[in-house]
């Protein structure tokens, strides 16, 4: 029976209807797509990437032209963490295409472009068509990795700036007394000089009034009194007693002084002009507890120009970098009292100031070397490393100071990291401010 022309354009009609929904929707879910928080893949019936949003490919490291036409399974959930195949008949996207199921899964692991792995939880779902037939997936995704280094970071900044208040207030405690102190060592040192010169005019005198004769019980009774309280030893050991207290207090007042450095170098967290070589010295000096019984420090700092940093992030480099080389100095060491050595160098070369610290340990294994700035990993006991510190090193060098963190390692040797940040001057990292021009004389 013919179609009435009415009603083709009444198909016409319905179907032009049909392809702006069509649109409509495919615009929506490309806005979607785009600004959703989470990462977010779209997979067609045989499991390959046809869409994705800048989260996800900024998680995975891919760049769009590249990751669509990929399958996903094959691209991104090929392997266990252990190492193992994951069979693709296993997989939950698999089950979405099959049957249509939703699936929920946490603590599973996707693999990165550049071959490594992170810890994801996700959520598979089938698509249908306008028959409700299965036609792909959605496959959302956090990775847990990310957000378990930002809240490792947040925290360990909160640590930071408790111990720098703690130890703020620490050191004035310590710093108030040790003025007294040492005000009163340098007023006991000087009357002690001027005590000595009078004794040794006395010895002079009673040796004189002893051979002529005069008060002989008296002198008997001094020359006793000398001998009981050794005069001479006295007078030998007492200055050198008096140095080696002024060392002491001096170190206190260095050991405060650096405490004070690393504790306020952070207050506004904001960048600041500084010598890395004070930063590298403030940090030796707070650390020393964890080196000084296993390696001797070696220094060469050179004369650097100031650069703009955040001090508290590079000194928090500088001590993981420091921690580390002991740890791997004590594993060779061990109880046997020989000590390694930790050689730090500051060098300026051209347009980058240039961090050098290396150690007599144990060196990286081959196996681990392609992780050892993933995060969380370590192959420390339990107690003595979270693996965290190689990790965050690297994101304050690299993403906050726009360096680099590199490293050199022979097993059984040691290891040298090499630290590079731009050696901008203060002045040029200031926006320049427009310029008046100069008033004009109307008369002239």
């Amino acid at each position: 029976m013919p179609i009435e022309k009415q009603d083709k354009e009444s198909l016409l009609h319905e179907l032009k209807s049909a392809r702006e929904a069509l649109n409509q929707l495919r615009y929506q879910n490309e806005m979607m797509l785009r600004w959703v928080e989470g990462a977010v893949l779209l997979v067609d019936k045989e499991g390959i990437i046809i869409q994705a949003n800048e989260v996800a490919l900024q998680s995975l490291g891919w760049k769009e032209e590249e990751l669509i036409g990929k399958n996903c399974h094959a691209t991104l959930h090929h392997t266990l963490d252990d190492g193992g195949e994951y069979p693709w008949e296993f997989c939950p996207m698999f089950a979405a295409l099959e049957d249509g199921s939703s699936h929920h899964v946490s603590g599973d692991v996707f693999w990165g472009k550049d071959g490594t792995c992170f810890s994801v939880d996700y959520i598979a779902c089938s698509t249908r068509n306008e028959l409700n037939e299965i036609n792909g997936a959605v496959l959302t995704f956090r990775n847990l990795t990310e957000m378990r280094m930002q809240e490792a970071k947040r925290i360990h900044g909160m640590k930071l700036e408790s111990i720098g208040e703690l130890s703020a207030g620490i050191a004035h405690e310590i710093n108030t007394p040790m003025q007294f102190v040492g005000g009163n060592l340098s007023f006991l040192r000087e009357g002690f000089d001027d005590l000595l010169k009078l004794i040794n005019h006395y010895h002079k005198f009673r040796k004189i009034v002893d051979q002529e004769k005069i008060f002989p019980a008296t002198c008997e009774e001094l020359a006793e009194l000398e001998e009981e309280i050794d005069i001479d030893y006295l007078t030998e050991e007492m200055p050198t007693a008096f140095e080696q207290t002024q060392e002491g207090v001096d170190r206190v007042i260095k050991l405060v002084q650096g405490l004070k450095g690393f504790a306020h170098s952070d207050r506004d967290r904001a960048k600041q002009a500084m010598d890395i070589n004070t930063i590298i010295e403030n940090t030796l000096i707070v650390s020393q507890n964890e080196y000084k019984y296993v390696a001797d420090i070696e220094t060469n700092l050179n004369t650097l120009p100031r650069i703009m940093v955040y001090p508290g992030d590079i000194g928090q480099v500088i001590l993981n970098l420091i921690v580390n080389a002991a740890h791997a100095i004590s594993d060779i060491t061990g109880e046997s009292g020989k000590k390694g050595c930790i050689r730090i160098e500051t060098c300026h070369q051209g347009d980058k100031i240039a961090i050098t610290v290396a150690d007599t340990g144990t060196g990286i294994p081959d196996s681990i070397k392609n992780r050892i700035f993933d995060p969380f990993f370590t192959t420390k006991e339990v107690g003595r490393g979270s693996g965290q510190g190689l990790a965050i090193a690297r994101t304050i060098i690299h993403d906050q100071h726009q360096g680099t963190l590199s490293y050199t390692s022979t097993p059984g040797q040691g290891t040298t990291f090499s630290i590079h940040l731009p050696a901008e001057s203060p002045d040029k990292s200031k926006k320049p401010t427009p310029q008046e021009d100069p008033p004009t004389n109307k008369d002239s």
